[in-house]
């Protein structure tokens, strides 16, 4: 199908997803040539590129590609040169027959300010919407984290996880996460009692919206005892640059913010340099009970600290 729309709420995993399909697609041809940006990094190119007087280059970079995934195209709309820019990339690429992925948090015919002939190129694919998680689904996501983390999470844990009201599946994580975490710290056995105490009172994992990146950067700062310009800035001393992946991480638990808002909130770092913080410590937690106490204590502080 070509294009594939993919479009969903937050935390729904639509840039996992699209970063799953480049790697099978390398797998199975690794000579595919595959880009992956967002909306902000293609505008901020054609942009750049018109001022340089380097479209030439900038065409030839987007059009050579086998594979051209583009992340939160909502976006770009009421941009025309972007848009004007697109389009004629779109259809470079199509009539060459190359694959063209695109993600959104709304369906074409809910953009706004979107060119009707750009919406028209999105509908002529396959629109697929990434929905919430239904219930099965969910005890099929917390099954194949137990797995991840190489534990035994009883069947009435998971069970009682998966029916709270968790609207995506990054609040879902976040609940299962706090139990475990729960459990390291206080060496309890991973029972019933015990997920419902965690997820009992502040409960990690449902995401209050009014939790901003600054209460974030200031809570994270206070835990390590360092200045937010250290989070925003640009050492590689490893007592800023661990501090600084944690903050990558909450803020992408913690707030509705996207890969390009949380490196636009750290000093304006690169989307690739906050996924990969990102995954990093999500890697780390999958072994290290010391990170994960040092979380949960930073998202506590984050969610009972008076408004």
């Amino acid at each position: 199908y070509n294009p594939l729309f993919v479009h969903g709420g937050v935390g729904l995993g639509k840039t996992h997803l699209l970063h799953a399909i480049g790697h099978k697609a390398l797998t199975i041809n690794n000579d595919l040539s595959i880009m992956y940006v967002t909306s902000e990094t293609f505008t901020n190119d054609v942009i750049n590129d018109i001022r340089s007087g380097r479209m030439d280059d900038f065409r030839a970079r987007y059009r050579r590609v086998d594979i051209l995934m583009i992340d939160d195209i909502q976006f770009i709309a009421g941009k025309e040169s972007t848009q004007e820019e697109f389009f004629h990339t779109f259809n470079a690429l199509y009539q060459n027959g190359k694959q063209i992925i695109i993600s959104s948090d709304r369906p074409p015919r809910s953009i706004s300010a979107l060119e009707d002939r750009m919406r028209s190129r999105f509908e002529g694919g396959l629109i697929a919407d990434v929905q919430s998680p239904d219930y099965e689904m969910r005890i099929a996501i917390l099954g194949q984290k137990a797995d991840d983390f190489g534990i035994r999470i009883p069947p009435d844990v998971i069970e009682y996880v998966a029916h709270k009201d968790q609207t995506n599946i990054r609040e879902l994580e976040g609940a299962l996460n706090k139990i475990l975490m729960l459990a390291q710290l206080y060496k309890k056995p991973l029972t019933l009692p015990l997920a419902i105490e965690a997820l009992t009172d502040s409960s990690i994992g449902m995401r209050k919206s009014s939790t901003t990146s600054l209460e974030v950067l200031e809570a994270v700062a206070g835990y390590y005892k360092i200045g937010q310009n250290d989070l925003t800035g640009r050492s590689r001393k490893r007592d800023v640059t661990a501090p600084r992946q944690v903050a990558m991480y909450i803020l992408r638990e913690e707030t509705d913010s996207s890969l390009v808002d949380i490196g636009r909130a750290l000093g304006g770092r690169d989307h690739t340099t906050i996924l990969h913080g990102i995954e990093k410590v999500e890697h780390d937690l999958q072994q290290d009970v010391q990170l994960r106490a040092q979380i949960m204590a930073i998202r506590e502080a984050i969610l009972t600290e008076p408004r």
